[in-house]
């Protein structure tokens, strides 16, 4: 008999996770001991599917600060129209379960020719070798949340063997950072509920921040599938974005502090000039830029799980439990 599941339970016990598994990690020295194999390379590329690549993005920022060469890659993209690869280059690869199919194909290739490679992936990955870093164990919702946070203290672990950033002392001030996100909660879940996220729900960020827009906007399309969400960078949502939002339409904007705050106030005027309903999250002030989406993609978790609830969707189905959508998931191999 199967177990008895309540909608979206797997997705919230993950998510309230996060707080010890991000402590758990920050007592474990694997992801600076692998950074060795990235030192002196002149470039890193980084690269991942879905989630992981909004990883990636995030985590190009990381490694810049350090003074590092870094650039995110969809994993697609870094098999089918490669770089121009020099023997200096390194990799770091992220993937929740080691098994995407250009997820896989991007370390494979990379590692024939070198061995400054990193692959942080889950407990449980397929992925072995010397430069594998591991996060958390395998999450029973499709929608991945802690691996993601994981993921990212992963890289800034690697940063900080590779330089010495300002920000290395508030690593250890990220587990309470995230609990005080995940303890307001409540007051996701009051604005959801007074809320009407369909028909679309647009996500906006800048710098280090667009990644936590374009995973807010997956989040919610993977956990409420009623609802359609698209990911805005904060520049671009004003050259032709800007004038298909309605009256209405729902805006999360991540208004994190640095060089990109001031457009992100620029693009919360014209939004309600226009009338749309406009929902602001910023991480603590005092946290570095480059460190915020760690924290600040927790409420935009917390708002999928809320808006779920909502639409009466289970967020851990992944639609597999209807017969059209499962028969379309069975057409290729991710």
């Amino acid at each position: 008999m199967a177990e008895p599941h309540e909608p979206g339970s797997y997705l919230k016990a993950t998510l309230e996770s996060q707080p010890a598994e991000l402590t758990r990690l920050l007592a474990d020295d694997s992801g600076a001991r692998a950074a060795t194999r990235l030192r002196g390379c002149s470039r890193i590329f980084l690269a991942g599917t879905g989630t992981s690549f909004h990883g990636a993005l995030a985590g190009q920022f990381i490694l810049r600060s350090v003074g590092l060469q870094a650039w995110a890659v969809r994993a697609f993209e870094f098999v089918n129209y490669p770089p121009q690869m020099r023997q200096d280059d390194g990799l770091i690869l992220l993937s929740h379960r080691g098994s995407k199919r250009f997820s896989s194909a991007s370390l494979s290739r990379f590692a024939k020719d070198s061995h400054h490679w990193i692959a942080i992936t889950g407990e449980g990955s397929s992925m072995e070798g010397e430069g594998v870093v591991r996060t958390v164990v395998q999450e029973k919702s499709p929608v991945h949340t802690a691996s993601h946070t994981a993921a990212m203290l992963r890289v800034a672990q690697v940063a900080a063997a590779l330089g010495s950033p300002a920000w290395q002392s508030r690593l250890a001030d990220l587990p309470r950072m995230v609990q005080l996100a995940l303890d307001h909660g409540s007051g996701v879940a009051t604005e959801v509920s007074q809320t009407e996220f369909r028909p679309v729900t647009h996500f906006v960020g800048g710098g280090p921040a667009r990644s936590t827009a374009y995973e807010g906007a997956l989040k919610l399309r993977e956990a409420s599938h009623l609802v359609s969400a698209e990911g805005h960078d904060v520049e671009g949502i004003l050259h032709g974005p800007l004038v298909s939002i309605q009256p209405g339409n729902v805006v999360v904007l991540v208004a994190q502090p640095g060089p990109s705050r001031e457009r992100i106030g620029e693009v919360e005027t014209a939004l309600r000039e226009i009338g749309a309903t406009v929902m602001s999250f910023a991480p603590p002030s005092d946290l570095d830029e480059v460190l915020a989406p760690i924290v600040n993609v927790v409420p935009l978790q917390l708002l999928a799980y809320h808006v779920s609830r909502k639409l009466g969707v289970d967020a851990d189905s992944f639609r597999r439990d209807e017969p059209r959508y499962a028969a379309a998931q069975s057409t290729f191999r991710l």
